[in-house]
């Protein structure tokens, strides 16, 4: 609470002093404040500041009396020339001014020194549990140096000590369950401004708490009337200025607008509160009112019931999820941020190419000898290919089997016939002779023989086996991921015939509820949103239709069927927090995503001739593109926030705007059910929004709904 600046003035009248004087017995007044006769003067000072906060035990929004004391030694009282007491900032309190000041200044006698009190109360109503700690308040004063006019002042600054409160919860034992936070004692009544109407005219009517408490915070009574529509309207407060116990009175309107004729009551209505000072709950109750209705046109439809609310169609069939966007991948994001790197290093290095050397096979190898070169008489070089090509063949080593018996052992395992094995053995023992003589010559068909056996061994041997058992994991895991999303589409598409048979026998609560399971289970299934706002409008819940159209519009923005629901109940112009523009940010991202690839790309191509410099004008293309792509980049995250909106919120129900977060705070305009608000901020139990028409301020953040999002 704002700190008070409370000026005490220290001028005294001669009478004043005189009738003091006269009664030196006289130590305070009977009804003198309780910090004049409790404090704790220091007799050694000539001014005293002293503090106290009675009682200091409370329930929350009980009363208690805060009181700064001033205590003038008669030595000084006839010197002080300016004083001044400033109260401290109060936080976690609600704090009235007092009604009136005291008349007069008590007298106090301590040790032989009498003190003049300058007392200042203020009354203070803790806002929630816990030990609140009032920080210490500062006292200037000022006083000449001597009895001289003409003297110099010299200007002096006290502080008091600290006030603690321990604030306590009522008690829940005895509480009733529409008890709604009123602390008092306190008294209901209700009136309306006429005894008879006509169906569809409004009436108002005014409920009155009336009582000691926190007068400003008492809330709102329940009103629950079967024959007619309510709407609440204003507030009014209305203080008693009689005494230190702050009570008055609160007005709570309301707009009646009767839906049935006949003789119809306003039932008693029932205020529970607790009574801090019998400490327990009671329950405040208004006399009847019996108002006479006569037939007459209904104004307006109520569409907070079943029967009034049209009936649209719903999407027939369940189309599944949508895949999230591409544009929101953090790996593919980062993969083309990281594209420009390997370009750019191309580009800067430019180093002359590299030749790469092909591997040929040895089997290649060989049939190449044997076609080109038949009639090579070097028997090292023909063992050499040989032996390496069929140990390649066989899956063993070269060495292995250059002895002659190895290679007949390693053909037999591996599926050759004995005749070809026995000729295989027979051509190395051929080899060897003809690669260890001194010449190393071989007849000039050594070759073709060569490739001959080699083909005979390759078409003989058992194929080449490849582990199998990765492929097989892999199918078994894909079998088993495509059966667990058949099974889990079966239920979705179950839960969304439900839903629809229920919408088709008119039992629209069950729809919703049911289109409800389903966008909780896929939050990016349109048709689930769409048809939940379109059951949740039947059955008469305008909030919850409001989030399901919404949230399926912002799945599909091009949906012209629920964009044409949504301007029927709540038309939004482009400056309103709640529009969805009509373009989906998925085709901006792939403009962006071809930019950014052709400018990159192109880059790449230009940069392929090493050692070559590339023409400035030709820098130009990538350099467009990419800016380009930046920007249609851009234009998409822009678009994707405003569809994507994280801070958007339906009023649930009908709210006024606080100009502050609390409830004594000044009024503005109402927010009404459906309405799409963004929330700016956050604090406690209160929300401040922001919504079209330029409506701003604080509510109860209760009575939003937030819209769901990615």
């Amino acid at each position: 609470m704002i700190g008070a600046l409370i000026a005490i003035c220290a001028q005294l009248h001669a009478p004043q002093h005189a009738a003091r004087e006269a009664s030196p017995h006289q130590v305070v007044a009977r009804d003198a404040p309780a910090i004049v006769t409790r404090a704790v003067l220091d007799t050694s000072a000539l001014v005293n500041f002293r503090v106290l906060v009675q009682p200091e035990t409370i329930y929350v929004g009980q009363q208690a009396n805060y009181q700064l004391g001033v205590f003038l030694d008669e030595t000084v009282r006839d010197r002080m020339r300016s004083m001044e007491a400033l109260a401290p900032e109060m936080r976690s309190m609600m704090a009235y001014e007092p009604p009136a000041p005291l008349s007069g200044f008590p007298l106090r006698n301590a040790q032989g020194h009498r003190y003049e009190a300058h007392v200042y109360q203020r009354p203070i109503f803790p806002l929630s549990a816990g030990r609140v700690a009032i920080p210490p308040a500062r006292l200037l004063y000022a006083m000449p140096l001597s009895y001289s006019f003409f003297s110099r002042e010299e200007s002096f600054e006290l502080r008091s000590d600290s006030a603690v409160v321990i604030a306590l919860e009522p008690p829940e034992a005895g509480r009733p369950a529409d008890w709604s936070g009123a602390v008092g004692d306190l008294r209901l009544s209700a009136a309306v401004d006429s005894a008879a109407a006509r169906v569809g005219d409004a009436m108002r009517l005014v409920v009155r708490v009336s009582g000691q408490g926190n007068v400003k915070l008492f809330p709102r009574p329940a009103l629950a009337l079967s024959w007619a529509t309510a709407t609440a309207e204003g507030e009014r407060v209305m203080m008693s200025t009689d005494s230190m116990h702050i009570g008055g009175t609160k007005e709570f309107d309301w707009v009646i607008t009767p839906r049935v004729p006949g003789r119809v009551e306003v039932p008693p209505l029932r205020y529970p509160y607790f009574d801090p000072a019998a400490r327990q709950y009671e329950i405040a109750e208004s006399t009847p009112l019996a108002i006479y209705i006569a037939a007459g046109n209904l104004a307006s439809s109520d569409t907070s019931t079943a029967s009034t609310a049209p009936r649209w169609m719903l999407r027939p069939s369940y189309r599944g999820a949508l895949l999230p966007p591409l544009y929101r991948s953090q790996s593919l994001l980062l993969a083309l941020l990281l594209l420009p790197l390997p370009v750019l290093v191309l580009a800067s290095t430019r180093r002359p190419r590299k030749r790469t050397v092909r591997t040929i096979s040895h089997a290649a190898t060989l049939r190449t000898l044997a076609r080109t070169e038949s009639t090579i008489r070097e028997a090292r070089t023909v063992r050499r290919t040989f032996l390496s090509a069929a140990a390649d063949r066989l899956g063993a080593s070269a060495t292995m089997i250059a002895e002659p018996a190895a290679l007949r052992q390693v053909a037999l395992r591996a599926g050759v016939t004995p005749e070809t094995a026995e000729r295989a053995q027979a051509f190395v023992t051929e080899l060897n002779a003809a690669s260890f003589d001194v010449r190393g010559e071989w007849a000039s068909d050594g070759v073709s023989r060569a490739y001959d056996l080699y083909r005979a061994i390759d078409r003989e041997a058992r194929p080449r086996r490849t582990p199998r058992v990765p492929i097989a994991i892999a199918t078994a895991v894909l079998v088993l991921a495509l059966a667990v999303g058949a099974h889990a589409a079966d239920g979705a598409h179950a839960l969304f015939a439900r839903g629809y048979d229920a919408y088709a026998h008119a039992q629209y609560t069950a729809a919703a509820n049911d289109f409800a399971d389903l966008a909780a289970h896929e939050p990016r299934a349109p048709d689930a949103w769409a048809n939940l706002g379109t059951a949740a409008y039947s059955a008469g819940d305008t909030a919850r239709a409001m989030i399901g159209w919404e949230r399926a519009l912002r799945l599909e923005p091009l949906a012209t069927d629920v964009r044409d629901r949504l301007d029927l109940i709540a038309p939004t112009a482009p400056s309103s927090p709640g529009f969805v523009p009509a373009m989906p940010p998925l085709p901006l991202a792939l403009v962006a995503l071809l930019l950014w690839l052709v400018a990159w790309l192109s880059l790449a191509w230009q940069s392929r001739k090493r050692g070559a410099a590339v023409p400035p004008l030709r820098l130009v293309m990538p350099f467009v593109a990419g800016c380009a792509a930046l920007c249609f980049a851009g234009a998409t995250e822009l678009l994707d926030r405003r569809i994507n909106a994280t801070d958007l919120a339906v009023v649930a129900k009908d709210a006024p705007l606080h100009v502050l977060p609390a409830l004594a705070s000044d009024r503005g305009a109402t927010l009404r059910t459906g309405d799409i608000a963004r929330v700016l901020e956050a604090e406690g139990a209160w929300a401040r929004v922001t919504a079209d028409g330029g409506r701003e301020g604080w509510m109860d953040a209760a009575a939003l709904a937030r819209i769901p999002h990615d």
